[in-house]
């Protein structure tokens, strides 16, 4: 199962961290997976790439696990959006696909 944490102080997203495997069909061929990593990379992208956010993006790939957190201030509030919008994107999945996907959230 995939587990996609958001961190929060307050109602302030302060990061994520997405964890595991869908287990939905074999390796190679899991479209759970596939949306999942696409989604987050897009993400992570557009907050390091072309909005140059202050997060840092860790990727490991056994055990499969991808981190964004926020280092600094954001006042362009892009960084919340962004969070807000992996969220939304992923929480439709799992509505989808339970089985597979669940979101957790944390209050740091």
């Amino acid at each position: 199962m995939i587990s996609a944490r958001f961190f929060h102080a307050g109602k302030q997203y302060t990061g994520c961290t997405i964890t595991g495997h869908a287990d939905y069909s074999e390796e190679g061929t899991d479209v759970i997976c596939a949306y999942v990593s696409a989604t987050v990379q897009t993400v992570a992208n557009l907050m390091t790439e072309i909005f140059h956010l202050p997060i840092l993006a860790e990727e490991q790939e056994e055990p499969a696990r991808v981190s964004l957190q926020l280092s600094g201030k954001d006042p362009s509030g892009n960084a919340q959006r962004l969070f807000a919008g992996l969220e939304l994107q992923l929480g439709e999945l799992s509505r989808v696909f339970p089985a597979n996907i669940q979101l957790i959230h944390v209050e740091v």
